[in-house]
């Protein structure tokens, strides 16, 4: 083999590990990869893991044990030029549908955080407008949630109401929605689903407070 072709194959077999990263990460059972790329993860598994004759899921699993597709091609007895070859072929057909999609719809957008970490940020922007919204300070707020009151009750005893702070909350929640869509972040119809969503998930955090398990 030419140096030109060594370099080639070391170059192509270098960027396939470092897209295979998040695949193999995804075989763990963490979360995949964007959709822009896991086609290409995928069509990429596959081309390597036919060629070397293997199962996708054996290809990855020898790739989270440290082995190089390299090393499992020399395993294999298949040439690396070969091996290259059908890596650039599924490169090549997967990229045509990568930018033909890219032409007509533009980079993908965000999706809406809907984890832990998006929930606990939710709570916390709804304690702080209803703190604020009944002009109190926030660790009293909390205190008195910590003490067993729901917010609707807090509410009550300050001469308010569980739906004035619903309203708010609601309020601020459709501001964010809206910057979203200004933005382009966000098409309307999902972030009409998310508002409604939310609205019934505070409305319920009004009038019940937070889960015994959980603190904000």
């Amino acid at each position: 083999m030419t140096q030109r072709k060594k370099l080639i194959l070391g170059g192509l077999l270098a960027a396939l590990l470092l897209i295979l990263m998040p695949l193999a990460i995804f075989a763990q059972g963490n979360p995949p990869p964007p959709d822009a790329s896991r086609g290409l993860l995928r069509a990429l598994t596959d081309a390597a893991a036919q060629v070397l004759n293997m199962e996708p899921q054996d290809f990855v699993q020898a790739l989270r044990e440290g082995k190089t597709p390299a090393q499992l091609a020399q395993e294999a007895g298949v040439p690396q030029a070969d091996l290259a070859a059908a890596l650039q072929a599924a490169w090549n057909a997967e990229g045509e549908t990568l930018i033909a999609r890219f032409i007509e719809n533009g980079p993908p957008k965000p999706r809406h955080r809907t984890g832990p970490r998006a929930r606990f940020q939710h709570a916390r922007l709804w304690v702080k407008v209803s703190a604020q919204t009944l002009d109190m300070p926030l660790r009293d707020f909390l205190q008195a949630m910590r003490e067993g009151q729901t917010p609707a009750q807090i509410a009550e005893a300050r001469g308010g109401s569980g739906q004035a702070l619903l309203d708010a909350i609601v309020r601020v929640e459709k501001e964010r929605l809206d910057k979203a869509v200004a933005e382009g972040k966000l098409a309307q119809d999902r972030a009409d689903a998310i508002l409604s969503r939310l609205t019934d998930k505070a409305g319920h955090w009004v009038e019940k407070g937070f889960p015994k398990r959980a603190r904000p």
